[in-house]
Formats: C-alpha cells, sequence, structure tokens
C-alpha cells in the first residue's frame, strides 16, 4: 500500500516538473496571457468572498494585472483592454436570493483562492512577476 501510493507520489511530481518545463518554453507574454484572467478573477474574488490575500500575493498580481492590461492595449487597443478587465469581474449577484448565490460561487473558489495565495507567494509567483516586467521592458 505504501509502496503504491509513494509510486503515485513519484508520478505526480515528475509529471509537474515535465508541466513546469513545458511551461517555461512559451514566451513571457503569452504565458502572461494565458494566466492573467484567471489570476485577476480569483483576487477579485478573495475579498468579495471574505477570503484575505497576503499583500504579497496583492502585490505580485497587481505587477501581473499591469502588463497584461498593457500587453491587452498594445495587441488590441482600447477594446481589447476593456474586454479583458470586463472578463474578470465576478458575476452580479441576485439580491432577491439572499447571497445564496453568492455563498455557492464562493464555495466553489475557496480552495482556489488559497492556492492563488499560495502560488503568488512563492517561487512560482516571483517567476511570473519576472516574465511581467520582461513583458513590460518589451512593451514600452
Amino acid at each position: 500500500m505504501r509502496r503504491a501510493a509513494l509510486g503515485i507520489l513519484l508520478l505526480l511530481t515528475a509529471c509537474a516538473e515535465t508541466g513546469a518545463r513545458t511551461a517555461g518554453t512559451a514566451a513571457p507574454g503569452e504565458m502572461l496571457l494565458a494566466r492573467a484572467p484567471t489570476i485577476g478573477a480569483l483576487v477579485r474574488a478573495a475579498p468579495l468572498c471574505g477570503r484575505p490575500l497576503t499583500m504579497l500575493a496583492q502585490d505580485r498580481a497587481a505587477r501581473l494585472e499591469t502588463a497584461a492590461i498593457a500587453l491587452h492595449q498594445q495587441q488590441g487597443g482600447l477594446a481589447a483592454r476593456d474586454e479583458f478587465l470586463r472578463g474578470m469581474e465576478p458575476p452580479a449577484f441576485d439580491p432577491r436570493r439572499r447571497g445564496s448565490d453568492r455563498a455557492a460561487w464562493c464555495s466553489a473558489r475557496e480552495a482556489e483562492i488559497t492556492r492563488l495565495d499560495a502560488m503568488l507567494s512563492g517561487e512560482d509567483g516571483k517567476a511570473l512577476v519576472r516574465s511581467a516586467e520582461a513583458v513590460m521592458g518589451e512593451v514600452r
């Protein structure tokens, strides 16, 4: 039983390392455009759901979003920038449901918000910020 569990853990670790290498081969702008909408949506969901993010995670998320906004605007103008920002907005909750729709929506995102905070506060977040800074250097 323990050997099977160890084998599964080793397999998951190998898959994660392969995924990290594959993701690292993408251009910084492509990676940023792919991840920024999800990160931005979860950052907006966190306070709405009563799940605070660390200051470091908030700072890094702001840097990522700034670079993504600049890249969207450079590639598609103001319309692309505005569409990107609208895509990260939380849904409009129905006041007649007395928060049940919001509670369900938040419940579905709690684990993702926790993982996002840990990711942005760690080495992955640091690497994403470096990519964002590289993108900002190209956009300017």
